[in-house]
């Protein structure tokens, strides 16, 4: 009996087999199988009454599944059916006759590049867009300024000036004042002074002896004597031995100003001469030979 029930019930299946087959839509498009001329269509994609893609604008990608389903005929697309732009300059590349623009660069409408001021510089990458004619540019496109001076090489009529000097417009160095007016040879350093039995100069004495160190740097002609006096207290001696100790130091702080030690000499005279001429603790320079 069982083996009746089995043959009967296979024969059933095997009956409704070409009616489940006419019923089946495989890739799921509407159209079945049995009338589907193209039974692997993407899914999403609008297909024709024969189960084929339908591709309005002919770019490769099916309706449904275009987004941009009015792409211009010939235009290369993405996958998404929206045309491309390698150069991602917003010119589509069916349109781009300029294809390979470098990031940041701005284009025209056939996504070609420019450069306004012709340095070489593209604009959208140039920092400096309105430089003139015949100036020398960084990769930045502006103009080189090789001293650091504020005074671009072009303008620059003293293209080697030294760091951190003041110049004028056409980058020339603005000098300090000349230490010794003509007929000159002998000058007190102003605000310059020594405390008692001290070597070192107070903190209110350096700007007096940055602004001598500045006028040598700016006169590298003059050559100078720093000579140093004491007051009368302590040994005759002594005293010459602490005014030497003095014009060392002063030497010394203006070498590390810069000053070419070559143009220094250090003079201790020990206590100030006759009443009513040179100041006790007080330093000199003296113009030398």
């Amino acid at each position: 009996m069982r083996d009746k029930l089995a043959a009967f019930c296979a024969v059933v299946l095997l009956a409704g087999i070409p009616v489940f087959a006419k019923s089946v839509d495989s890739d799921n498009d509407g159209i079945k199988d049995r009338k589907d001329a193209c039974s692997s269509t993407p899914t999403g994609a609008k297909v024709d009454k024969t189960g084929c893609p339908i591709d309005s604008d002919g770019d490769g990608v099916a309706d449904g599944v275009d987004r941009c389903s009015k792409t211009a005929t010939g235009w290369p697309v993405d996958e998404t059916g929206c045309p491309a732009d390698s150069d991602r300059d917003g010119v589509p590349d069916g349109q781009d006759t300029c294809a390979s623009t470098p990031t940041g660069a701005k284009v025209d409408e056939r996504g070609c590049t420019s450069d306004s001021d012709s340095d070489q510089v593209l604009d959208g990458l140039d920092r400096c867009a309105a430089t003139p004619q015949g100036y020398r540019v960084d990769g930045y496109g502006c103009p080189v300024d090789s001293d650091h001076d504020g005074v671009n090489d072009a303008m620059d009529q003293c293209a080697d000036s030294r760091p951190q000097v003041t110049v004028d417009a056409n980058g020339c160095q603005v000098k300090a004042p000349a230490l010794f007016e003509p007929g000159v040879d002998k000058i007190r350093l102003e605000g310059v002074t020594f405390e008692k039995n001290k070597i070192e100069i107070p903190a209110d004495s350096e700007p007096a002896l940055m602004n001598a160190a500045t006028a040598l740097k700016d006169w590298p002609d003059v050559r100078v004597e720093i000579g140093v006096h004491t007051d009368r207290a302590g040994s005759a001696a002594t005293n010459r031995d602490l005014s030497q100790r003095r014009a060392e130091y002063v030497k010394n702080y203006l070498v590390s100003m810069g000053v070419d030690e070559s143009r220094l000499t250090a003079k201790g005279y020990g206590e100030k001469a006759e009443k009513g001429t040179t100041p006790e603790r007080s330093v000199e320079l003296i113009r030398a030979n």
